[in-house]
């Protein structure tokens, strides 16, 4: 059964674990003014308050992490098959793409704008932890023996947003993403933010760093190489 433990000295009393807990293990206490476990029982180990807690006073062990199959497109395909229809995605038409990255956009501006007001440099610190965060439910690339395998995988992943071209450099201490198109191109060009330095660009990078650690068991510093029309980002493990 999982078990979830809070360091009270850490608790900011922010009850995002209250409210995003769907089983309602959490209660606020007025009195001491911090978070508490009145109902450990009905924990059923989504892990949710973990990872949205701003303090990382709370962990939740004795679980057993759930790899998100539904995600592999070869399992997609094989639905797809099954009930002889198309995927909502292949009914899409262009201006139903057209009219979703209007919203998009304008949502990740007002992210954008909220993460430089609340958080500073701490943009970094989400943007990787996400990468971290995010590399569970991509199963397939945890079964890459070898560093190509894993840049094809992400590759493949990515295209539709973030078409790149990966160089391995000094055996793979060094990664260089070539990026073709970008998604967030569009939208930090409108915001009057410069591409490569922008908030967003800086949480994107990050991410990407978080995603490839996951991967390989390792730690890379990042470096803009170029930015603009054909970004350029190195990725450079740490010794």
């Amino acid at each position: 059964m999982p078990t979830i433990t809070i360091e009270q000295s850490g608790c900011r009393a922010c009850n995002l674990c209250v409210e995003i807990c769907p089983t309602e293990v959490f209660e606020m206490d007025a009195s001491d003014d911090f978070a508490k476990v009145v109902r450990q029982d009905d924990c059923i180990g989504c892990t949710s308050c973990m990872y949205l807690c701003p303090s990382r006073c709370l962990t939740v062990t004795e679980y057993k992490p759930q790899r998100p199959f539904y995600r592999l497109e070869e399992n997609t395909a094989l639905v797809s098959k099954f009930l002889q229809r198309k995927t909502l995605g292949e009914e899409l038409t262009d201006a139903d793409y057209e009219e979703a990255l209007r919203d998009v956009s304008k949502r990740l501006s007002a992210l954008s704008d909220s993460m430089v007001d609340t958080m500073g440099r701490g943009q970094k610190a989400l943007g990787r932890q996400s990468g971290g965060i995010a590399a569970v439910h991509l199963p397939e690339i945890y079964e890459c023996a070898t560093l190509e395998e894993i840049l094809d995988r992400l590759q493949l992943r990515f295209r539709h947003s973030f078409a790149f071209e990966p160089q391995i450099i000094d055996g793979g201490d060094q990664i260089v993403f070539k990026f073709g198109h970008c998604a967030l191109k569009t939208v930090v060009s409108e915001s009057g933010q410069k591409q490569g330095d922008g908030a967003l660009c800086i949480v994107f990078h990050e991410y990407l760093a978080g995603l490839l650690g996951a991967f390989t068991k390792r730690q890379y510093m990042i470096e803009l190489l170029n930015a603009g029309s054909a970004c350029e980002l190195k990725f450079e493990a740490r010794k």
